[in-house]
């Protein structure tokens, strides 16, 4: 099982079992930077016909955006480690429909500047871009990007509909999961947990959970979730939809984390919400 496991995480988690034990104020620490420090990747080959067809902008803070079309602006943001062209598949189908499509680089991510990243710094940048471009007609998030949403809309950002990909119900969970995957000690996960938490109320948001923050929001949402997938569990898009009062849950199958961007039926489904078009057919 160890040759799976990549030489840099076992060495961190030996770091973690240790440095956890005897210095946990500093285990802590080091791995809240480790935490928020996303790698930038480049794009898949299938990803570059977006960065060709769009038109890249800089917007305030060093975020960079790609541009598409015109009519009502839909917002698109991926997840952690992710960038804007990963809805390279998404982008065409959005623009026949008739939508002014602003595909983000979260910060730190893509083009975008900065060199830490959070679910809140990604809410901060969907409103640069509701400031920039006007109120949302729609925003589609992935993992997340998804979550980030959330966390937007709680704080006043405006989207009349929101597409939510894969995206995790919990903070507090990918706080906990990261920490077990990691090692880290009893003691060191809870200051691990307060040094986030102190970060939240310093950057000027909430300090609770996503799934408390859905009970007060009142926009309409498609979550689409794969049964299969093995980073955010199908478990956490029927959490969302149980603390969304307007939100409903479109399971589907094969598709895992990553390739449900990809897939034709996941795209006509999201784009037939943004329109609209879903509820008029069922009435």
């Amino acid at each position: 099982m160890t040759e799976s496991i990549p030489a840099s995480l076992r060495i961190v988690r030996r770091a973690n079992r240790t440095l956890g034990r005897v210095a946990p104020s500093l285990a802590a620490r080091l791995n809240q930077r480790l935490f928020s420090t996303p790698r930038r990747h480049a794009p898949r080959d299938w990803e570059l016909a977006l960065e060709a067809a769009g038109r890249r902008r800089r917007l305030a803070g060093g975020l960079s955006v790609l541009e598409a079309g015109d009519g009502p602006t839909v917002a698109l943001i991926h997840g952690w480690e992710g960038r804007a062209t990963q809805f390279a598949a998404f982008v065409p189908r959005l623009l026949d429909a008739g939508y002014h499509v602003v595909a983000i680089d979260g910060p730190a991510h893509g083009h975008s500047r900065g060199r830490r990243a959070d679910p809140y710094r990604f809410a901060d940048a969907l409103r640069v871009v509701a400031d920039t471009f006007g109120p949302l007609h729609g925003a589609v998030g992935h993992s997340m990007g998804g979550g980030s949403i959330a966390i937007a809309l709680a704080a006043g950002l405006e989207a009349r509909r929101v597409v939510s990909i894969a995206s995790p119900a919990s903070l507090r969970d990918v706080i906990d999961r990261y920490a077990e995957v990691m090692q880290l000690p009893p003691q060191a996960t809870s200051q691990f947990r307060e040094r986030f938490h102190r970060h939240i109320v310093q950057s000027g948001h909430r300090p609770v959970d996503v799934l408390e923050l859905l009970r007060d929001v009142t926009t309409d949402a498609l979550v689409i979730h794969a049964r299969d997938d093995r980073e955010v569990p199908f478990d956490h898009g029927e959490r969302i939809v149980a603390h969304w009062q307007r939100a409903r849950l479109m399971p589907v199958e094969g598709l895992g984390h990553r390739r449900i961007l990809r897939d034709p039926a996941v795209i006509e489904a999201a784009v037939a919400f943004l329109r609209g078009t879903q509820e008029q057919e069922a009435r």
